[in-house]
């Protein structure tokens, strides 16, 4: 853990003290294409007041999910925001324990979100921070930390990003109520603890989309990628990231996970880009000798309206090759997708995510088919009112080449969470919020969490939201 905290802290000085994040400030590169990339990190604050759009420039052969951009020019801020909420929980799990009952629960989050915009580079960085407090059950009481940032600069025809994400957390992300209900579309849809950190896509980060119970994790995903225009239209690019998944209780399976991809995009309209990705994903599990890797292909297509629409789809085959397999065959061929879709009308924000990939199990298994759906609506009802949902579905599978037995294991895990907020002035409004978590197992294991329904978990809440006006950053 001490190794973890000094690795984050270096991180964090190196990106503030990067050459990029100071440089003078100015506008997004002018005129269509891959040429583009200052200013990608998305929309600005609600107050904006500049017109002029911001596209997205992210390849659609990179390691972030593309996005629709914002109408507005980006421009430079620090934003601080902090949240108090209350929540009635029917029933919290613990791996040790194994304890369930009605608790109270109280958390308090701060968050600070920085955007510094130059004319060939950009930097973005958001971290939220704060503490769970339970009624009954004091060893409940957790921190929950969520820290990120992105640094993205470009030349004439060069072009680099380097990015980190990090989170320490009481539980699964997938469904977690403690930064402010986010979903598990990850935080780039915005909210009240939105952010304009972009989403990675997901086999470049470790998967925790089963529900473990109550566990102190640590995760972090490092991103380097490279990118070089060949003509106004087409790009290469380079791309590498190294994750890895910590657990604080005993029985869980930590792992390691390098991705590598390299890919071609050719864009065919303004709007309309294609691409190739060939990629590498090593994955080796902790203290044993088990591990694989998975050679994977895909085909591309990419849609994007400025302020409006962003969409993306991506398939292709795959081979996975392992390490000790307590299979016959070594070898499992498959295939892989991944889709995203960001929509926004008037008063309606729409989002939807869908992944099929190969990942490292989540803490439960040495390795898992994961099929992933996340979604996320948001409406403006009135100039006060405004609501959102955010439903999650994710079906875990063993790999039998890592697993000894016959009896097939799968995970299904639902999340589902309803957020209804009332604005009391510009900047503070409270929510009304609901959340819903259920798993089931198609077989018993021996997880800490038992088999058949895992359990069912419902979470009711009142919390209070505030932030300052954005200050602008010179």
């Amino acid at each position: 853990m001490r190794r973890y905290i000094a690795l984050q802290s270096l991180f964090l000085t190196v990106a503030l003290c990067s050459p990029g994040v100071w440089a003078q400030q100015g506008g997004s590169t002018s005129g269509p294409g891959p040429q583009q990339s200052a200013g990608q990190g998305g929309e600005a604050p609600s107050d904006q007041n500049v017109n002029a759009p911001t596209p997205d420039t992210r390849p659609l052969s990179g390691a972030e999910e593309i996005t629709a951009g914002s109408q507005h020019k980006a421009r430079s801020y620090v934003l601080p925001s902090l949240q108090v909420t209350a929540y009635g929980d029917s029933n919290q799990l613990s791996i040790s324990t194994g304890t369930r009952g009605l608790e109270v629960t109280g958390s308090v989050v701060g968050r600070l979100a920085l955007q510094r915009v130059g004319k060939t580079s950009t930097f973005i960085m958001d971290y939220k921070g704060g503490g769970l407090l339970y009624s009954r059950n004091s060893d409940f009481n957790a921190m929950v930390h969520d820290f990120g940032f992105t640094e993205s600069w470009r030349g004439r025809r060069w072009g680099f990003m380097i990015s980190d994400r990090a989170s320490y957390l009481p539980e699964s992300p997938f469904g977690f109520h403690g930064l402010g209900s986010l979903g598990g579309l990850g935080t780039g849809l915005g909210g009240s603890f939105g952010t304009n950190l972009g989403n990675l896509i997901p086999a470049f980060s470790p998967n925790q989309s089963i529900l473990s119970g109550r566990g102190t994790r640590v995760a972090n995903t490092t991103v380097a990628q490279l990118e070089y225009n060949l003509s106004a239209r087409s790009m290469i690019t380079a791309s590498g990231s190294y994750g890895l998944l910590r657990f604080k209780e005993p029985g869980l399976i930590e792992s390691n996970q390098r991705v590598y991809t390299a890919g071609y995009n050719y864009m065919a309209t303004r709007k309309d880009t294609v691409a190739i990705v060939y990629g590498l994903s090593q994955l080796q599990f902790k203290g044993v000798s088990l591990g694989f890797d998975t050679h994977f292909f895909q085909l591309s297509y990419g849609r994007r309206v400025t302020g409006r629409l962003a969409w993306e789809l991506a398939a292709g085959p795959q081979v996975s090759i392992f390490k000790n397999s307590t299979n016959p065959s070594d070898r499992r061929y498959s295939w892989n997708a991944h889709s995203s879709l960001r929509y926004r009308l008037p008063r309606t924000d729409l989002g939807l995510s869908y992944g099929h990939f190969t990942t490292s199990g989540s803490g439960l298994l040495f390795g898992a088919e994961t099929d992933q759906v996340s979604g996320s609506v948001g409406w403006r009802f009135t100039r006060n009112w405004s609501g959102s949902i955010d439903p999650g579905y994710a079906r875990n599978s063993r790999l039998r080449q890592t697993t000894a037995g016959g009896n097939a294991i799968t995970y299904d895990s639902v999340h589902a969470g309803f957020r209804l907020r009332r604005a009391l002035g510009r900047y503070m409004d409270v929510s009304f919020n609901y959340s819903l978590q259920d798993q089931r197992l198609s077989s018993t294991a021996n997880t800490g969490v038992g088999g058949g329904n895992v359990y069912i978990r419902h979470l009711f809440g009142f919390g209070f939201n505030w932030h300052t006006r954005p200050i602008d950053v010179d």
